[in-house]
């Protein structure tokens, strides 16, 4: 039985050896890139390191699962005389590679500020641009293949120690049924513990890159991944092209993300951004149709509306970024699980942050649900109250967390007990959700309208009049700017325009300050859910420089636009016209003043005006692209 289990030690000693040489080289990663790593302490290093664990297991077994289910087969191949030479052989080859990887990123990382992903394979195969660089960079950090060569042989002298160290006699066993059966046993317990550390533990959905910033500032995020995790966990992931259609000089002309307000005095008023779950303009009173929001509507008498709004995304995971961090969603998976996801952003609480204010997200959702714990870490939010938080499953709606109204009636007092002012607290409500049910005191209260999500539409704005009644007793509330607006659109809509290309984007965006009476009107030029971060920094006279690729509201702009994207076509509408392309080719133009439906092709007929709407297009995708790819969405 005892040589049965000698695989199992082998094993061990293998992976903890690994782990060791991991420690290892981010001590030595965070030593050479020191200067990118301001404020760490040594204790903190030490906290992340410990955590980091976790990632460097996940890469270990996923790298070395072939190897030890091949180590564990329940066959009498291992009597074989060389069996366990051939399978050290892969070992070693193995993970040499991959610690090649890591230990190259000790110099890569001042590139490009993150951790190497996928896009690596991609350089290398690039053959000009690989061989190009491969010399002038063994030249310049000699130090790296010096210690990749080190490696390797310190990795195979150590690697022999521990074979030596864990004999496997299977000479010695004798292979019978009794013998299959026990090493299927343990090839079966070991499988399922392996996946398990794959996945990074037994949470819904396996840890990936995103995963980094729960456990330390997205500066540091770094430390906490290994570079074979990266390459792997964004191996499937769709990377953005690096595209160059503009000088930097000339893109200015067409979209400038660098901003800074300097005409106002800074206020330190209290943000709260109230994100509602699929609140379409079309089911509120500027919508034209009927209204199923009268809480809503009366509070836009007392505000300024946005009347010609649209949300960047179509799904909440890429609401939310677009909300509170000016990010719009212009990939086919949602930012916060691409492979750019942990990078720096400018968001509110992260610039807010600066002024002193403390801040809290809000979301009533089972913790962890499309991963918005990740996405406000990276945000700078400093605390997540979700379902777990709220801690009374009485109010559990039984499909995706805590009912609108107690939920929000704990934010309002939550608020008050536990964010110090000035604060930033952010909200997202999920009654108004498929499945679209009710709580049975309110079954047959709110109009049913014609579609299965009026009635809790209904639901959700009685809950927030409850909200706001609960909040005016509060002593912050009149020194707060409120932002409410949807995440995106519901997927349901009886209206055609509401079902269009641009109209299914359509929503309201609301600026209310209970203590300031000049905020109210009508805003009637374009606005997008992107623009309500520098909109906000701009009306509480922020100072800073910051990146936004959207506009302040409050700024004159010569040409307001709205971008969206969608199974590859873009959707670019800007003076009163809608241009649609499949990436830079352009595919229809239509006049949106008179056209909302898109029935009109113009092209080829308005051809130039078609190409001079392309290029500002083309300019983001550029800014875009480029920001993202190179971890520039924040200013240093």
């Amino acid at each position: 039985m005892r040589s049965l289990l000698a695989p199992l030690k082998r094993i061990s000693l293998q992976l903890f050896f690994l782990l060791g040489c991991y420690f290892i080289s981010r001590c030595i990663f965070v030593c050479l890139n020191s200067n990118h790593f301001a404020g760490l302490s040594f204790f903190e290093f030490l906290r992340i390191a410990f955590f980091a664990l976790r990632f460097d297991l996940s890469s270990l077994l996923a790298l070395n699962g072939f190897y030890i289910i091949l180590l564990l087969l329940p066959l009498p191949i291992w009597r074989m005389p060389q069996w366990q030479k051939i399978l050290q052989i892969i070992f070693i080859i193995i993970n040499a590679l991959a610690f090649s990887f890591e230990i190259s990123d000790w110099a890569y990382f001042p590139f490009n500020f993150k951790r190497s992903t996928a896009d690596v394979l991609k350089l290398i195969t690039r053959k000009s641009d690989f061989i190009a660089l491969l010399p002038s960079y063994l030249l310049n950090y000699w130090y790296v293949p010096f210690a990749a060569v080190l490696f390797v042989w310190l990795f195979v002298k150590v690697n022999k120690k521990i074979c030596l160290f864990s004999p496997l006699n299977f000479y010695k066993q004798k292979y019978n049924l009794k013998t299959f059966i026990v090493q299927t046993i343990i090839l079966g317990i070991t499988a399922g513990l392996s996946v398990i550390g794959i996945r990074g533990g037994l949470q819904y959905v396996p840890i990936g890159i995103r995963n980094a910033i729960q456990v330390a500032e997205s500066k540091y995020t770094p430390i906490v991944l290994n570079t074979p995790f990266s390459i792997i966990n964004s191996y499937a992931d769709n990377a953005l092209e690096d595209v160059h259609y503009f000088t930097d000089n000339n893109l200015r002309n067409y979209i400038n993300t660098s901003k800074h307000f300097t005409e106002k005095q800074f206020k330190p008023k209290n943000v709260v951004v109230i994100i509602l779950e699929s609140f379409s303009k079309e089911f509120t009173g500027i919508g034209g149709l009927k209204s199923y929001t009268p809480f809503l509507d009366s509070l836009m008498n007392q505000s300024l509306v946005c009347t010609n709004a649209y949300a960047n995304a179509l799904r909440s995971a890429e609401g939310i970024p677009a909300i509170l961090a000016g990010i719009p969603s212009l990939q086919e998976e949602p930012f916060t699980t691409s492979l750019y996801g942990t990078n720096q952003i400018t968001s509110l609480p992260n610039q807010l942050h600066q002024e002193g204010y403390s801040s809290t997200f809000y979301h009533g959702g089972t913790n962890g649900t499309m991963s918005f714990d990740v996405f406000t870490a990276n945000a700078g939010f400093q605390k997540y109250n979700g379902r777990t938080e709220y801690n009374n499953e009485r109010d559990y709606d039984g499909n995706w967390g805590i009912w609108d109204e107690p939920f929000l009636q704990y934010v309002a007092h939550d608020i008050s007990s536990n964010l110090k002012e000035p604060f930033c607290a952010a909200m997202f409500t999920l009654s108004s959700h498929p499945p679209y049910k009710l709580p049975k005191e309110y079954k047959d209260h709110f109009p049913k309208g014609t579609l299965a999500i009026h009635p809790c539409v209904g639901y959700t704005d009685n809950a927030l009049r409850k909200f706001f009644a609960t909040a005016a007793q509060q002593k912050w509330y009149k020194n707060t700017l409120f932002i409410i607006t949807p995440d995106h659109c519901s997927p349901m809509s009886d209206n055609n325009y509401y079902q269009s290309k641009q109209g299914k984007y359509a929503i309201p965006i609301v600026f209310f300050a209970p203590g300031d009476a000049t905020l109210k009107g009508a805003h009637k030029e374009l606005t997008q859910q992107i623009d309500i971060l520098p909109s906000v920094l701009d009306y509480l006279g922020y100072d800073k420089p910051f990146f936004a690729f959207g506009n302040s509201i409050f700024q004159q702009k010569n040409n307001p636009f709205v971008i969206n994207q969608g199974n590859g076509d873009f959707l670019w509408l800007m003076n009163n016209y809608l241009l649609e392309s499949s990436g830079i080719q352009l595919n229809g133009l239509y006049d949106f003043s008179k056209d909302s439906m898109c029935n009109q092709n113009l092209l080829p007929k308005e051809a130039p005006l078609a190409q001079q709407q392309g290029q500002y297009l083309k300019a983001f995708i550029q800014a875009y692209n480029t920001a993202l790819i190179h971890n520039t969405m924040w200013t240093k």
